[in-house]
């Protein structure tokens, strides 16, 4: 069975390329809304929340270095909660938080591509806003310091908040792959 497909852990660091791309666009990353001590010296975001901190899904996310409009950086747990997806939760959470007015801007790694699907769901689905397909599966990151692609297409958000750097994201992110921009209503 492949290891990432199996309940061992729902938690997949995004590698230091990737990371290095998103602070290309969003500059400083202020939050990591769902990550931990470990995978955070990859993202390198001032504050994060773990699992250990509790809930953050039901906490704002502002923090003391951002305490108006923050940027985040969102690469969800898998499995679910409440027999809810965490990708489906986690997402809503950034829209909620966008609504707010709290989110300068974001970017959300999306571990499969699935998730154009399923957060169709919630207030705004991902493919309402820019996003790069990447032309090759990302090797995500395992605690122990291995990487492993999923078997499935993976997917990285543009959401723009107070600040629209679309532009910068599709330029930024185009190396990795093909880069779409939400299409404007006529």
């Amino acid at each position: 069975m492949n290891r990432q497909h199996s309940r061992r852990t729902d938690e997949w660091g995004t590698p230091s390329s990737i990371i290095d791309l998103a602070r290309a666009v969003l500059g400083t990353i202020d939050l990591d809304p769902a990550s931990d001590a470990h995978f955070n010296k990859t993202v390198d975001a001032y504050y994060h929340f773990s699992k250990e901190d509790g809930d953050s899904l039901t906490r704002p996310w502002l923090t003391p270095a951002a305490p108006t409009e923050t940027t985040i950086f969102l690469n969800p747990p898998g499995g679910k909660t409440c027999n809810k997806s965490n990708v489906v939760l986690f997402w809503q959470k950034l829209m909620d938080e966008v609504d707010a007015g709290h989110v300068k801007h974001a970017i959300f790694m999306g571990f499969s591509i699935e998730c154009l699907q399923t957060t169709q769901q919630c207030s705004r689905s991902i493919a309402a806003y820019p996003i790069c397909i990447p032309r090759k599966r990302i090797k995500f990151a395992a605690k122990n310091g291995t990487y492993n692609a999923p078997s499935h297409s993976n997917v990285i958000v543009y959401v723009p908040g107070t600040v629209d750097e679309t532009e910068r994201f599709i330029s930024t992110f185009q190396g990795v792959g093909m880069c779409k921009k939400k299409k404007k209503k006529q």
